[in-house]
């Protein structure tokens, strides 16, 4: 929660609007059944951007299911971004969770906005003028255990422009840094205590037709030498709590956290 307040202050300073702050928790698993743990994740977690990659040499694996979208460009040169800012829980009656439905659009609309607006500039370096749209914005999303608020950001790629510039123009996605975008990253490198790694960058595919479709990686856990680390955070602007932020941080990572205990438990009660 320090590290939220050093946040305010920057903000209150006039450094940034906001600040997407992130943190790693890190649990000692042992050798366990990496493909078992991921199908787990996405039995707890469903979600429309997941990935397994694994790298048996390095003893590295990368398990996640997430519902963001980073970026995607169509056959007809549409890109598109969904940044997700705004995620709350679920409820346990249908009337708690409208209820909570209602705050999280009222809650998380500053944080929203922001986010939407700094990509419409990031897609403006790469779209033809005027082709910028917002045809969806903070639409709720939601998912087994969280709602989310996304927007949709759209625009007509320049014919001169590369699948690769485009991915430049906008990387790393902005719902993960804050606004303004690089000196937002300038303050997050200062404050975070270690590197992101893959957390809050992207995977997925670029296909030999010139589409691609990204993800941003969150819900995610990344098992190395037999430790998983699973990253958690979110925006902070001039009205975030300190308290209410750190809530929101253990919400996030709950998904994982709970499956990599879950998988442990079974595969004990099973060896034994």
């Amino acid at each position: 929660m320090k590290d939220v307040e050093k946040c305010l202050q920057f903000i209150k300073d006039g450094e940034s609007y906001e600040l997407c702050l992130t943190t790693q928790m890190r649990k000692k698993i042992g050798q366990i059944d990496y493909l078992g743990l991921y199908l787990k994740l996405r039995e707890k977690n469903p979600a429309p951007y997941a990935a397994w990659l694994n790298f048996s040499k390095e003893n590295l694996c990368i398990c996640c299911s997430l519902p963001e979208r980073f970026l995607q460009l169509d056959g007809n040169g549409i890109l598109e971004a969904k940044p997700i800012k705004g995620t709350i829980a679920r409820g346990l009656t249908k009337e708690e969770d409208e209820l909570l439905e209602f705050q999280l659009q009222y809650r998380y609309e500053v944080e929203n906005l922001m986010i939407v607006d700094l990509l419409r500039n990031d897609l403006g370096r790469v779209c033809e003028p005027g082709s910028i749209l917002v045809p969806r914005l903070m639409d709720v999303e939601s998912y087994a255990i969280v709602h989310t608020m996304v927007s949709t950001i759209r625009g007509k790629k320049q014919p001169k422009m590369s699948p690769i510039d485009c991915v430049r123009a906008a990387f790393p996605g902005g719902s993960m840094t804050g606004a303004p975008k690089l000196r937002s990253m300038e303050l997050l490198d200062a404050i975070e205590n270690s590197s992101r790694g893959i957390y809050s960058g992207s995977i997925r595919f670029f296909s030999y037709n010139q589409t691609f479709d990204l993800n941003i990686v969150i819900r995610t856990m990344v098992i190395h030498g037999g430790e998983a680390s699973i990253g958690g955070g979110g925006a902070i602007v001039a009205l975030s709590n300190p308290e209410s932020e750190y809530e929101e941080m253990i919400l996030k990572t709950r998904a994982p956290v709970n499956t990599v205990l879950e998988f442990q438990k079974e595969s004990i009660s099973d060896y034994e």
